[in-house]
């Protein structure tokens, strides 16, 4: 659960493209409506099954913000609200008994709320922004993301970030890809494309907890 009220601000520089992301812990009041129409787009619901009347979405956003292991986050890219992404515990998470769990490891849930973002281009720069940001947040070794086999934009773009698919797992409520992507292939990937980032801001308190 994040007490923190500051946000981390970075660049991602592309050559003379220069993509500004801010990452901010979930406001309840300021980001309900906004949340609520995400989970209804056609391109979200079937994957996070969120789509609720709006009491019952009341109840799982407050009761995602309190958990005490995971932290959630609105994400903007060149000052629009794009995405949304949770950080969580894979020790306390039973994520941990479908692989050889490691310490350090960070779980990772993500969607792109407006539909025009997700495409490959911008899908690539905000997927890529939100890893920088839980690397240098959390100083975890790896990030593991379990996305839904049916999704076939996010799962290219993380591979091609350097994740690596490590297996096809049954969960209780979808069949997932199990993707880890460590931090030095990540960063060798950045290299390779000549990709720099620039840190503007950064949490006051690192969430170092979760790993």
């Amino acid at each position: 659960m994040l007490n923190m009220k500051s946000e981390t601000e970075f660049s991602v520089i592309d050559g003379k493209k220069v993509e500004k992301f801010i990452f901010r812990p979930v406001d309840y009041e300021k980001d309900l409506e906004m949340l609520y129409e995400w989970m209804h787009q056609k391109h979200i619901a079937p994957f996070w099954k969120l789509n609720l009347p709006m009491a019952e979405f009341k109840e799982w956003l407050h009761k995602s913000i309190e958990a005490e292991h995971k932290d959630v986050y609105i994400g903007t890219f060149n000052g629009t609200p794009v995405c949304y992404l949770i950080a969580y515990s894979v020790k306390e998470d039973p994520i941990r008994n479908y692989y050889d769990y490691q310490k350090g490891d960070l779980g990772m849930h993500l969607l792109v709320g407006p539909r025009s973002f997700l495409n490959k281009e911008d899908g690539l720069s905000i997927i890529r922004a939100m890893i920088i940001f839980l690397f240098d947040q959390y100083g975890a070794d790896r990030i593991i993301g379990e996305p839904d086999i049916r999704n076939r934009i996010v799962i290219p773009i993380l591979k091609k970030l350097g994740g690596r698919v490590i297996d096809r797992i049954d969960l209780p409520q979808k069949k997932a890809s199990l993707i880890v992507g460590g931090r030095l292939p990540v960063e060798e990937k950045l290299k390779e494309h000549g990709i720099r980032v620039e840190m503007t801001n950064k949490t006051a308190v690192p969430g170092s907890e979760l790993v």
